[in-house]
């Protein structure tokens, strides 16, 4: 294995011999009489081998996966490693970079101010953000010469929850306004993406906003779904709306009332042990990315990006996870409304482009559909997102049914079987457990 410089990756953003640890494996199914011990399932003990095999293969650093249905644990695996070069075990209390799973905690958060009576859906943005109103759009030409035309309306806060405000990321094409992006530094200091060409990115989530403002929309607000730098928007309108810097809202209104305290922006020197090490896959199999003492987490004056930069563990993300299935409920606490649940999980974009079937998007979230069901690739009924690094979840609502893979391992399109395959491996299990095999 080798490091690779950060400049030097376009990664895909979604849809896609060592002896190995396999430790603290939990598979829920009938007690062994010779033990006394819970007997793995049969689904839970293939979902352990599959996720091995990757590990041996050099496919995947490691792995935790965590299946739960109506509270009951009905798979627990982790395997493989922190660090691969060094050997050590990944442990339980694992910190991953959750890349584009932050975008659901950022969605759910606009949807609590909405509860909270701070913001509407169909608010303006420049009600919060100035600098967004009177948006020029793209309507031909090269970098150089591009010809706009004003929008036509205002962006919504509900078009930026569900990514159909017009604006793009600087790596999810190669248009004149893509390249714009490239060249102004319309985007933050990450890995994923960033070309030596690139201007300086923005210094905080105030530039950003402004440098967005400043270029020109790829399509007219609410017309076209387009992934983007829309949630990082939502989160400087937390901040707006609600008086606190996005990591402090976060902490109070999210990760706290959820038991998520191991999940922020920030890697300390308390936490660093257990923060993974970033791989990129590779013709040799694991290339070293982001070290862990490099890491732009490790930095207090980074760029809050609620749309790819929250790092957390897997315990912290099943109780999130928990929380969207049971209605906005954890425990006895209503984090967020019934209805806010009910709104983020209905259609209100339609990805198209990414696959040969369109996908269903609502509030932060995928929605399967039996379209997708049958293209093996969501199933029908859940509410899914993935991140950068191959993290990946879903929760099927009606079968009170929670998935859970991490891992860190970013995956660019020459090698997307690998991801197809995780999320696979995954959803066969948890409908084998959960008693349903299709």
């Amino acid at each position: 294995m080798k490091r690779i410089a950060l400049t030097t990756l376009l990664a895909g953003i979604l849809i896609g011999s060592a002896a190995c640890q396999k430790t603290d494996s939990q598979q829920v199914a009938g007690e062994d009489p010779a033990s006394g011990t819970q007997a793995p399932a049969p689904a839970a003990a293939e979902l352990e081998n599959a996720l091995s095999a990757l590990v041996e293969e050099e496919k995947i650093p490691g792995a935790i996966a965590i299946i739960e249905q109506g509270g009951k644990r009905l798979a627990h695996v982790r395997t493989g490693y922190l660090d691969v070069e060094s050997g050590t075990e990944l442990p339980e209390d694992a910190i991953f970079r959750l890349y584009s799973m932050s975008k659901p905690i950022t969605s759910v958060a606009i949807m609590i101010l909405r509860d909270e009576g701070k913001l509407n859906l169909d608010d303006p943005v420049e009600k919060y953000l100035p600098a967004l109103g009177d948006m020029q759009v793209y309507v031909s030409g090269p970098l150089e010469d591009m010809q706009t035309e004003p929008a036509e309306r205002s962006i919504t806060i509900a078009d930026l929850l569900s990514h159909i405000s017009g604006i793009a990321y600087h790596f999810t094409g190669d248009t004149p306004v893509h390249q714009y992006y490239r060249k102004h530094g319309v985007m933050r200091d990450t890995p994923v993406g960033r070309t030596p060409e690139d201007g300086p990115p923005a210094k905080d989530l105030g530039q950003l906003v402004e440098r967005i403002g400043d270029a020109p929309l790829l399509y007219q607000p609410g017309t076209k779904f387009e992934y983007s730098y829309s949630t990082t928007v939502l989160g400087a309108v937390i901040e707006a709306s609600s008086g606190q810097p996005l990591d402090v809202f976060l902490e109070e209104k999210v990760f706290e009332p959820l038991d998520m305290t191991d999940t922020g922006f920030f890697i300390t020197d308390e936490t660093l042990d257990r923060f993974v090490t970033g791989y990129v896959a590779s013709e040799d199999g694991l290339d070293v990315i982001e070290p862990v003492e490099t890491s732009d987490y490790r930095d207090t004056g980074r760029l809050l990006d609620g749309g790819g930069a929250i790092a957390g563990t897997a315990h912290d993300y099943l109780n999130f996870a928990t929380m969207l299935a049971q209605e906005g409920k954890f425990q006895d606490r209503q984090i967020v409304s019934e209805e806010s649940i009910q709104e983020m999980f209905a259609p209100h974009a339609e990805i198209s482009g990414w696959s040969d079937t369109p996908i269903s998007f609502g509030y932060g979230f995928s929605l399967g559909t039996p379209e997708s069901e049958a293209a093996d690739m969501q199933p029908a009924g859940t509410v899914s997102w993935s991140g950068s690094g191959n993290t990946y979840f879903f929760v099927d609502p009606d079968r009170d049914l929670v998935a859970l893979l991490m891992t860190h391992v970013i995956v660019p399109p020459p090698f997307s079987e690998r991801t197809q395959a995780l999320r696979q491996t995954l959803n066969e299990a948890a409908y084998a457990l959960a008693g349903d095999d299709g």
